[in-house]
């Protein structure tokens, strides 16, 4: 036996690995890389001389390529990388390498499909990357030689810029291809070759595969000159007009409100209550659920039947968070959608921003404006955020320390073990148990409220919380509004308290390594333009603390803090919103 592997996940693994469907499905999500995978390593070595220039992270499939291997079945085992990461960032591959994959022409589809996946997650690493020995020659050759244009809707739902990359290599002489509908002047992405770019456009990638240089664009052109869009086959949902018998949609995440989608359909609701088909959908199991019922919010249950049907008849969905939602042909790449984002861009996210659709880009003030005003010119609104104006009608008097780590992505699917050893876990249990730390909030009758990212709440019973130091079940806002400092690593969520006054502070224990396994690049230099100080050192941050040295007025962040909020109105954040969204 040459090959043997088991089932494979990215996840968890389930109850029954035997009973896992291995389909089309689970080809194009696998990993391509070696796990679990036993070779006859004469063969692999006999493999490795012919073909040498390929990719390391290919070798499995060059392997099975070389050796026409068309089919493996699973054990009945499974194995998880137990990360996600590399579907989020792409693939990077060594600068040296020349070829992906030998052009061994297969039929197999179970690895034509591996194939699809592997060149999507390669281009969307050079995206990041922007440089690279591989020449787009044989991106064309690789293309053609395994027909994987064939396979585009597996790559089309969640990598959109690399499925429509894919045809332009395949078919060079159509180079303008309609990304998203929009109300009046559709987005279209414009892929040149030889380093010129559109002109009339946005620019946005500037790539060199080897010799050859390209560029992607964005353009945007009139809805009269979409592709079929004057075929009654083609269901336009921009024909139907946002009124008041329209149905319309609200939600933040599935298991928590408390976010821009609540604040700004609680407004929505009360100042144009000719709207009677407004929706908040949410999981009924969610601690807000019951809340937002004696509230009187119309619920319905997320990502069910109902829900799906509502999102069918519906003129327009509002939301904090993006999801890639389809049914029935009906998606946000052909239907009007406002973000509202649920944290703020202060990193360099135009890869992850460039992959989504949206109509509306909520942003909090002039410096995000003009930063996402470079990748989507037409759908920025500088408005600030829903909750912002919630905020800043509150009047709490301060009551505690609030602590708002963000989250680290690689530790995602990491095991309780690997938690615990890792960098980001240590460093908030110092924060937690620190002596000083402790011995001031006893002394001065104060507690430290922990706000844990709702990625990390799982793992909250691996934190040593005590009496003075707790982990924080109030509301963002009501946990905000009564804290008389918030301080986070990288959170863009301590700018909700920037923006009413509330000094805040930035713990960099890992700026070195932050962003290495992140989905993004810094953008920000916190030193120069942060709203607070920023603490490299465990003591120098808890010394700030126990001094109160936060109390001092600083002259230095009240500047900084109006020009990043300029041009932010907090007495109309959500009549802004709302105006441009019954607009669409």
């Amino acid at each position: 036996m040459y090959l043997a592997e088991p089932v494979i996940y990215t996840g968890n693994l389930p109850g029954n690995v035997g009973a896992t469907k291995i389909d089309q499905a689970y080809f194009y999500a696998r990993d391509t890389d070696i796990f679990g995978v036993s070779f006859n390593v004469k063969r692999l070595v006999d493999a490795l001389e012919a073909i040498g220039d390929v990719d390391r992270s290919a070798l499995y499939l060059a392997y099975r390529l070389y050796w026409s291997v068309g089919t493996v079945k699973p054990q009945e085992t499974g194995f998880s990388v137990a990360s996600d990461t590399k579907a989020a960032i792409g693939l990077r591959v060594a600068p040296d390498t020349a070829r992906l994959v030998p052009l061994i022409p297969s039929s197999s589809e179970e690895l034509r499909l591996y194939l699809t996946r592997y060149l999507a997650l390669y281009l969307r690493g050079m995206r990041a990357q922007k440089t690279g020995s591989v020449r787009l020659g044989h991106l064309r050759d690789l293309i053609r030689t395994f027909r994987l244009v064939e396979l585009l809707t597996w790559v089309e739902p969640l990598q959109p810029v690399e499925a429509a990359w894919i045809r332009w290599l395949d078919a060079p002489d159509v180079n303008m291809y309609l990304y998203k509908q929009l109300s009046e002047r559709d987005s279209y992405l414009v892929f040149e070759e030889g380093g010129v770019e559109a002109g009339a456009g946005t620019p946005l990638y500037r790539l060199q595969f080897g010799n050859d240089t390209m560029t992607i664009d964005r353009s945007y052109r009139p809805r009269e000159l979409r592709p079929g869009y004057t075929h009654a086959a083609s269901y336009d949902f921009y024909e139907r007009p946002i009124t008041p018998a329209s149905t319309i949609i609200f939600f933040d995440r599935p298991l928590q409100a408390d976010d821009n989608a609540e604040h700004l359909y609680q407004y929505f609701t009360a100042t144009h209550p000719e709207f009677t088909e407004a929706y908040f959908a949410l999981n009924p199991k969610s601690a807000d659920w019951d809340r937002l019922a004696r509230k009187g919010f119309k619920l319905i249950p997320i990502f069910t039947t109902e829900f799906y049907e509502k999102f069918l008849i519906s003129d327009v969905v509002v939301s904090s968070q993006i999801y890639n939602i389809r049914y029935r042909g009906k998606s946000f790449a052909n239907s009007r959608f406002v973000y509202l984002q649920h944290g703020i861009q202060l990193n360099d996210m135009t890869d992850w921003v460039f992959s989504k659709y949206f109509d509306v880009f909520v942003t909090t003030g002039q410096l995000e404006a003009e930063y996402m005003r470079g990748i989507a010119p037409v759908e920025t609104l500088n408005s600030g955020l829903p909750r912002f104006e919630a905020l800043a009608q509150e009047g709490h008097k301060p009551q505690h320390l609030l602590f708002m780590p963000t989250w680290r992505f690689n530790l995602h699917q990491a095991s309780t073990e690997l938690f615990e050893r890792s960098q980001y876990f240590r460093a908030i249990e110092a924060v937690l148990t620190d002596p000083m730390l402790l011995t001031f909030l006893e002394r001065t009758g104060r507690n430290l409220q922990v706000k844990l990212h709702p990625n990390v709440e799982k793992r909250a019973n691996q934190f040593s919380f005590s009496k003075n130091v707790v982990k924080s079940d109030l509301s963002y806002r009501d946990a905000i509004a009564s804290a008389e400092l918030v301080f986070t690593d990288y959170s863009s969520a301590v700018l909700d308290a920037a923006f009413v006054g509330k000094p805040i502070a930035y713990y960099h224990w890992d700026a070195q390594e932050f962003f290495r396994d992140q989905p993004y690049e810094g953008r920000v230099d916190y030193s120069q333009d942060g709203l607070g100080p920023v603490f490299i050192e465990h003591d120098e941050l808890i010394r700030h603390i126990v001094q109160e040295l936060y109390a001092h007025p600083h002259e230095k962040f009240a500047q900084r803090r109006a020009n990043f909020f300029h041009g932010v109105d907090p007495k109309s954040i959500n009549a802004k919103i709302i105006e441009r969204m019954l607009s669409l």
